[in-house]
């Protein structure tokens, strides 16, 4: 035998719902640094401590990184670490609410680009339960912003959008890569090339550090870590459509942590995107279609 290896019906979606709830996590320990560290630090921070995991991670187990083909290991680090530092850029400059919300579009211009490169084929349920999931993101997130915000196009909301579009590139390129390489060496391009676009923008707004920080921080690094070779290793097993739907459960995630932990109130509209969340996550990855679809007779 070669080890215990995780059952193939494990490798996909469910993967995907607990990188999902991983994800959650890290948003809710970077918006207690909001304010208190820049984003470029944060993100610094973030793509530091996985470097560090990886450079124990290899030697441990005896391996060294399968880069594949270069070029696209490279974009998949470098469109990632764009994405995260503005995802942080715009959690810094906006709420939360919001941030997160123009972030989770990231799976519709995955679809496209998913479409146009890579010729992945777009069904109807999945198309339908990225609509919902979309929604039902936007509707929780929506309820979760304090009282008077507004969604207005500066630079936290071009920052969140652009974040988007990139996080869906980079999706599609480990979606393109995953076969060549494993999901360390892609997280190593992600870390890699995620902290050197990052640190020039640490350095240039720099802010003290202290002691109230570092547990916060540790949690962005940490969870960041897992989120992402989990996340890595199950795109091997679904499309980027069908990925993006499962992976737009960390606005709702995100909602049911800010109210149990930070006390956010907690509205019926909230509730209700919830509810549509997870509603689209079961119609587009076909659980609901499974469930109504007529039993088989066994035949006499």
């Amino acid at each position: 035998m070669n080890g215990w290896v995780l059952p193939e019906r494990y490798r996909g979606t469910p993967l995907l719902v607990f990188s999902s709830f991983l994800f959650a996590v890290m948003a809710l320990c970077t918006r207690l640094l909001a304010g208190r560290l820049s984003p470029g630090q944060v993100a610094s921070g973030r793509f530091l401590i996985g470097l560090v995991f990886l450079a124990i991670y290899f030697p441990a187990l005896g391996r060294k990184p399968r880069y594949g083909r270069l070029s696209l290991w490279a974009l998949r680090g470098v469109f990632g670490g764009a994405a995260v530092y503005l995802y942080f850029i715009a959690i810094d400059r906006m709420t939360v609410g919001p941030a997160v919300m123009l972030n989770a579009c990231w799976p519709i211009y995955a679809a496209i680009i998913g479409w146009l490169f890579l010729g992945e084929r777009v069904t109807g349920p999945l198309l339908g339960g990225l609509a919902l999931t979309t929604l039902g993101a936007g509707l929780v997130m929506w309820s979760s912003m304090a009282g008077g915000a507004s969604l207005s196009l500066g630079l936290g909301a071009w920052a969140g959008m652009g974040s988007a579009v990139l996080g869906g590139a980079a999706v599609v390129v480990v979606r393109a890569l995953r076969h060549d390489t494993d999901s360390a060496t892609v997280f190593f391009s992600f870390c890699l090339f995620g902290l050197l676009f990052s640190l020039p923008f640490a350095v240039q707004d720099w802010r003290p550090l202290g002691w109230d920080v570092v547990l916060p921080l540790l949690g962005v690094g940490l969870t960041s870590v897992a989120a992402q070779m989990t996340f890595t290793y199950a795109f091997g097993y679904v499309t980027a459509v069908a990925g993006g739907v499962a992976t737009q459960l960390t606005p709702a995630f995100s909602w049911v942590m800010g109210a149990l932990l930070l006390s956010e109130p907690v509205s019926p509209l909230a509730v209700t995107g919830a509810l549509v969340c997870v509603g689209g996550v079961l119609w587009g990855t076909g659980v609901v279609g499974r469930l109504l679809a007529p039993a088989s007779r066994p035949t006499v």
